[in-house]
């Protein structure tokens, strides 16, 4: 049974465990969702408490109010003569003056941590515990140490993020978004959000930063294609590697990377030696 508010059917799915309530776009056909809202099972929505809300928005607000989580768009076909609604994004203003602020104190982050693995190499076990360092060095920093309300919702959030969804999906990830290693987002992109739209993923970050430890070409390579695949604005590249000989292909994709991508780098050689770049450089300096 579907209820309707503001032209748009509604339908309330109940299963074992949770319900779904599941908004239809303008063409109002079954099984293509503009939203599914998903929640639990003990919050025992019903059509009748659905067709008292006076407008979408309330009705969004009132799940929102009651745990209900946006899946998002659903149904693989659109109506023909239509074409598929896509979802909502939020993108970046690089005319912003914070943006250029922002990406100097990135790029001065990058580099204190790419000069901390060239002396210390085995400070870090593994990816995640750098990724975890560069977090904290960046959440440290007064540009982004502080909190940014998330539009008129009365929630605040923080700059910096790990794991942030890709802006478009890959064809490696079948459809889905898989998601960057580090992402920063401007006061700007969240004034203008929904809690969905954050809690989606749906703004585009405004920086990104992929990290690599101990890795070969085809993971640097695949991290490239990643931030150019979402058209990052301010994309960085961070390989670091221990104990490895010479790999021209890496070596020459961190010295020419696409425009919009800048690198660092650093590997410690079986022989000691130390071959590195911070994001400035446009050459390899070696460290005996």
């Amino acid at each position: 049974m579907a209820v309707e508010v503001q032209g748009r059917m509604v339908y309330v799915s109940t299963g074992s465990k949770t319900q779904t309530v599941n908004i239809c776009t303008e063409v109002n056909r079954r099984t293509i969702y503009e939203s599914v809202y998903e929640l639990d099972i003990r919050q025992k929505v019903t059509e009748e408490q659905v067709a008292q809300r006076n407008d979408l928005a309330e009705l969004r607000a009132w799940l929102e109010s009651l745990g209900g989580f946006d899946r998002g768009p659903r149904g693989d076909e659109a109506p023909a003569g239509q074409p598929k609604r896509e979802p909502r994004l939020i993108g970046v203003d690089v005319d912003d003056e914070w943006f250029d602020s922002a990406r100097r104190v990135v790029e001065v982050a990058i580099d204190s941590l790419v000069l901390e693995f060239i002396d210390f190499p085995y400070l870090h076990r593994v990816e995640h515990s750098l990724h975890a360092r560069l977090y904290g060095i960046l959440a440290a920093h007064p540009i982004f140490a502080h909190l940014l309300p998330i539009g008129d919702t009365g929630y605040s959030t923080q700059p910096v993020h790990k794991e942030w969804p890709e802006t478009t999906a890959r064809e490696a990830k079948a459809g889905r978004r898989g998601n960057f290693d580090l992402a920063i987002l401007s006061r700007r992109q969240l004034e203008s959000a929904t809690l969905d739209d954050f809690r989606e993923g749906r703004i585009a970050a405004a920086i990104v930063i992929e990290m690599g430890l101990d890795y070969g070409f085809d993971h640097l390579n695949q991290d490239h294609d990643k931030l150019i695949n979402s058209n990052v604005s301010a994309g960085y590249l961070v390989d670091l590697v221990r104990k490895r000989p010479a790999d021209d292909r890496t070596e020459h994709l961190v010295l020419n990377p696409n425009a919009n991508v800048k690198t660092a780098y650093a590997r410690h050689a079986p022989t000691g030696e130390c071959v590195y770049k911070t994001v400035g450089e446009s050459e390899l300096r070696r460290r005996g």
